[in-house]
């Protein structure tokens, strides 16, 4: 039955229990009526009609001569109203009718035409008739007439056997049954109020899995689903704020080890050069200087990532975008790093489409996502090894660029593949390398910022960045654009 009450609005679901107790209050006054009152009711009148017939047939066969006009009306007037609203219908052997309230009609013969509406008062046509009680009026052995006392009933509907003061009789249990009904919808609204409150008090005490879990759709349930949206919104922002600030703590911890390493450096050649008791060559001196001049630049590129990649992260480096075709972008830049590469014993191989590859882009950030790239290859790719760099054009509705650059090095487990965009992240595969060899010509450190760098440009571009593990062995960073459909 809840299920039918439930609606768009509470005004459908108190509409339904009032016209529901309405109904039953109803029902119930009508079984109470037809099986209580109305039989009382029915013997009762026919005791006092019994009453009132004898007393009206006593009291005209008391009256010597035969009783006529004023005297007779008033006399059945008097017995009328104990009656009501019965009437006292007097038939004297002369043939007319004599009735209370006061009216004569021709009828015929005594005892004749007791259903027949002619023979009667208009007070009393238009309706059954029912004689409630019949009297012979005698004197001795002499028959004077009849009193009948009638009853008009009216037809009566499904419903309609109850006398007015018999309804007021049963007003009351209507009202309670409406009160009981009442109370019961107050008692379902204030459990559903309740749940609210609950939640408003655990989640200012900081609980913010509570949920009300109330689905109704009337008004009372919209606000309980929204309010489980708005605690589940203050979840996901507190989650969001502790990620944050697990994320912040980590930067700067890992900013404090990254610049520690070089100061720690120019501290011990700076202590060295200037110590008169530790003697130093003209060639070691030079070595500690350039040392000197190694670690402060790379300092001073960390300290150039961290306030690029901040610049980036907060939207104060804005996007000189136009249209550029990609494919032209790339081969120039990779133009630009094959001496290096092949400088460092390591093969670069660039493979790109027949025709443009246009995007709306900023030129100057898309080079530098592949020279970050590049120089990332450069650093972990041992010698020996190859890196190709290629470019495929999107097809279809919703075209995308795709450039990936791969190679055949050390990789890195799949586990660790989302975690290769993270600020300062190394990976274990990485840490073994850092310790031994570096390729000739390579410069094996670095800020830790440039894949990071990288996914920002390409975020702020409406693109993707991710990174795949190259079988056999090896890694695959991929970078992909919204490609620029009518150059």
């Amino acid at each position: 039955m809840s299920r039918l009450w439930r609606g768009k609005s509470l005004f459908w679901t108190i509409a339904a229990i009032f016209l529901l107790t309405a109904a039953v209050g109803t029902m119930l006054q009508a079984l109470v009526a037809s099986a209580v009152l109305q039989p009382l009711e029915e013997r009762e009148a026919r005791a006092r009609a019994e009453l009132a017939a004898s007393a009206v047939a006593s009291s005209i066969a008391a009256v010597p001569g035969t009783l006529r006009g004023a005297e007779l009306d008033t006399l059945l007037a008097r017995h009328r109203v104990a009656i009501r609203p019965a009437w006292i219908v007097y038939r004297p052997g002369d043939g007319t009718v004599v009735t209370s309230p006061p009216g004569r009609i021709s009828a015929g013969p005594p005892g004749a035409g007791r259903d027949s509406l002619p023979s009667l008062p208009l007070g009393l046509r238009g309706g059954r008739l029912e004689v409630l009680a019949h009297r012979s009026v005698t004197r001795g052995a002499e028959a004077l007439g009849e009193v009948e006392v009638v009853r008009r009933m009216w037809p009566r509907g499904a419903l309609g056997f109850l006398e007015p003061q018999a309804s007021l009789l049963l007003f009351p249990v209507a009202i309670l049954a409406s009160a009981f009904a009442g109370l019961v919808l107050v008692r379902l609204l204030v459990r559903r109020l309740r749940a609210m409150e609950v939640l408003a008090t655990r989640v200012a005490e900081g609980d913010l899995s509570v949920r009300i879990a109330d689905r109704s759709g009337d008004e009372i349930g919209r606000l309980a689903e929204q309010l489980d949206r708005m605690t589940e919104r203050l979840a996901a922002a507190r989650d969001q704020l502790t990620e944050n600030e697990l994320q912040r703590r980590q930067l700067f911890a890992d900013i404090t080890h990254e610049l520690a390493t070089p100061l720690t450096s120019i501290r011990g050649y700076a202590e060295t050069l200037l110590d008169p008791g530790v003697p130093v060559s003209p060639e070691e001196r030079t070595n500690y200087v350039r040392g000197l001049l190694d670690e402060s630049r790379r300092m001073d590129l960390l300290i150039r990532d961290l306030f690029e990649l901040a610049r980036l992260e907060a939207g104060a480096s804005p996007l000189s975008v136009e249209r550029i075709d990609w494919s032209a972008l790339c081969r120039n830049t990779i133009d630009r790093f094959e001496p290096r590469f092949r400088k460092a014993g390591l093969t670069l191989a660039w493979a790109g489409p027949a025709g443009p590859a246009w995007i709306m882009a900023d030129g100057r950030r898309m080079e530098q996502v592949l020279e970050n790239l590049m120089v990332n290859a450069l650093r972990y790719v041992p010698r020996g090894g190859r890196v190709e760099a290629r470019l495929d054009a999107g097809t279809g509705p919703n075209p995308k660029h795709r450039l990936s650059v791969s190679d055949d090095g050390l990789g890195i487990p799949g586990e660790e593949l989302p975690l290769l965009f993270r600020r300062f992240y190394r990976s274990t595969a990485t840490a073994r390398r850092a310790g031994g060899e570096p390729g000739a010509g390579r410069d094996p450190g670095g800020s830790g910022l440039g894949l990071a760098i990288v996914h920002e440009i390409v975020e702020r571009h409406g693109g993707t960045a991710h990174a795949e593990s190259r079988s056999p062995r090896g890694l695959v960073i991929v970078i992909e654009l919204p490609a620029l459909v009518r150059p």
